[in-house]
């Protein structure tokens, strides 16, 4: 690979993710974000929405509003818990 190459995992492609200070992690999976942005666009929705960090008292329909108005992309969000028993806030990109 030249110096100007990224190298990509496979599996890994479209997926951006971002563990907050509390464990909760925001995964984008079909997501064109890159992951400064996601952080910066989670730390401005908490701000702007009155949400604070604790993403258990967030709105799903609100945040993916905010997502689609920020990013110009339709997305559906749900919660799962993650393997590790953390949060994890799933967004997803929803097909035109």
């Amino acid at each position: 690979m030249g110096p100007s190459t990224t190298y990509v995992p496979p599996g890994v492609a479209g997926m951006v993710s971002w563990r907050m200070p509390d464990g909760t992690e925001i995964v984008g999976v079909g997501v064109e974000v890159e992951t400064e942005r996601l952080r910066e666009f989670v730390v401005r929705f908490m701000s702007a929405a009155g949400a604070g960090w604790n993403a258990s008292q967030w709105s799903d329909t609100l945040f993916g509003s905010a997502f689609e108005e920020r990013f110009g992309v339709k997305v559906q969000v749900h919660r799962e818990a993650g393997p590790d028993g953390q949060r994890v806030f799933a967004i997803r990109t929803l097909s035109s």
